[in-house]
C-alpha cells in the first residue's frame, strides 16, 4: 500500500525553487554587489554584513519564479529581483534600529556592529539605490508601482509603530498593518515589478498578496514560540515592544483574562517587564492561539496557490505551488 505523499518541507521548496533558477540567482546576487558597491567604503561593508548573512532570499526566489511561470523573459527580471531583495535589506537595516534588535538572521544585527546612525544611513543608501537601479529599466509604470510599493510599506511600519502600547488594536488594523509593511513588496515582487502581461500581473500580484499574509503571520507565531538559535532573532521582540500581533489577539479573544492584563500592561508600558512578558507569553503557550494563528496562515497560503490557476502549467508554476505551501509551516 503507498503511502501518502507528504508535503515538502520549506527548506525543500526553496532549495527546489532556486534549482530551477540557479544561474538567474547568481546574477541576482551579483547586482546586488554592484549596487551595494560605493567609493565610501563603509558602505559595502554595512551591505555585505546583511547581504553575507544569508537569509532565504525568497523576494528575489519569488520574482525569477514567477517570471518563469509568466514567460517574462529579459534582464530587467534581474534587476526587479535585485531590487527587491535590496528594499528588504533596507527595511531589515531600518527596523533593527527601530526595535533595538539584537540579532539578524542569528548573527549580531548591523545596528550593534556599526552603530544605529550608519545603519540607518545605510539602510537609506539601499533604497535609494534600489530606486535608481529601477529607473534604469526606463519604465515608467514599473517605476510608478515601486515607488507606491515603498510608499505603502512605510506606512505599515509607521502604523505599527503608532499603534505600539495601543490596547485597543484588532484584527482589521493588524491586517492594515501587515498588508502594507510586508504583503505589498511580495505582491510586486510576484507580479515582477508590474512586468508580467497585464493579464497576469494582477492574479500574480494577489498570490503575492496573500503569500505575504501566511509569510507575515508565521512570523508573528515565531516570535511566540521560536528562539534566537531557531529563528536567528530575539524571541517576543514584538511583544516587549507592545506591538500587539495576530496570536495575542486570538489569545485575547479566548482568554478575558488575558486581555485585561495586557490591556494593563500595554498601559504601563511599553516596554513590558521581563517577568509581564514571562507571564503572557505562559498565557498565551497554553491557548490555542499559536495552532489558530499558524491555520489562518496556512488559510493564506492556500488562498494564494488558488491565485496561481491563471497561470499555465510549467515546473516554474509547481515550484511556486510548493515554495507558498511552505511559507505557514516555517520554523525561522
Amino acid at each position: 500500500m503507498l503511502e501518502p505523499r507528504r508535503p515538502p518541507s520549506p527548506r525543500d521548496a526553496i532549495a527546489r525553487g532556486i534549482d530551477l533558477v540557479a544561474d538567474d540567482l547568481e546574477r541576482v546576487e551579483a547586482e546586488l554587489r554592484r549596487l551595494l558597491d560605493s567609493t565610501v567604503a563603509i558602505l559595502p561593508a554595512i551591505g555585505d554584513h546583511v547581504i553575507a548573512a544569508g537569509g532565504k532570499r525568497l523576494r528575489p526566489l519569488l520574482t525569477l519564479l514567477a517570471a518563469a511561470a509568466a514567460d517574462a523573459a529579459g534582464d530587467a527580471r534581474i534587476t526587479v529581483a535585485a531590487v527587491g531583495e535590496l528594499i528588504h535589506t533596507a527595511t531589515l537595516l531600518h527596523d533593527d534600529v527601530v526595535d533595538t534588535g539584537e540579532f539578524r538572521r542569528g548573527r549580531p544585527s548591523a545596528r550593534l556592529h556599526f552603530g544605529n546612525g550608519l545603519a540607518v544611513l545605510a539602510g537609506d543608501f539601499c533604497l535609494a539605490r534600489a530606486l535608481q537601479a529601477i529607473a534604469s529599466t526606463r519604465d515608467p509604470q514599473v517605476v510608478s508601482r515601486l515607488a507606491e510599493t515603498v510608499t505603502r510599506m512605510a506606512e505599515g511600519e509607521i502604523a505599527q509603530l503608532a499603534n505600539a502600547g495601543d490596547p485597543a488594536l484588532d484584527r482589521p488594523s493588524y491586517y492594515a498593518i501587515i498588508d502594507g509593511k510586508t504583503a505589498e513588496l511580495f505582491a510586486w515582487c510576484a507580479a515582477v515589478g508590474g512586468l508580467a502581461r497585464p493579464e497576469i500581473a494582477a492574479p500574480l500580484g494577489a498570490f503575492g498578496r496573500e503569500l505575504g499574509y501566511a509569510f507575515q503571520i508565521a512570523d508573528d507565531v515565531l516570535d511566540y514560540s521560536g528562539s534566537a538559535e531557531t529563528s536567528g532573532k530575539t524571541p517576543a521582540r514584538d511583544l516587549r515592544d507592545g506591538k500587539v500581533t495576530l496570536p495575542l489577539l486570538l489569545a485575547c479573544e479566548a482568554d478575558e483574562g488575558l486581555a485585561a492584563r495586557v490591556q494593563r500592561a500595554l498601559r504601563a508600558g511599553p516596554p513590558l517587564a521581563d517577568d509581564e512578558v514571562g507571564a503572557i507569553l505562559e498565557r498565551v503557550w497554553m491557548s490555542d492561539a499559536l495552532a489558530a494563528t499558524t491555520a489562518i496562515a496556512e488559510g493564506h497560503a492556500q488562498a494564494a496557490i488558488a491565485h496561481l490557476d491563471a497561470l499555465g502549467p510549467s515546473l516554474a508554476r509547481d515550484a511556486l505551488v510548493e515554495l507558498t505551501a511552505g511559507v505557514a509551516r516555517r520554523s525561522r
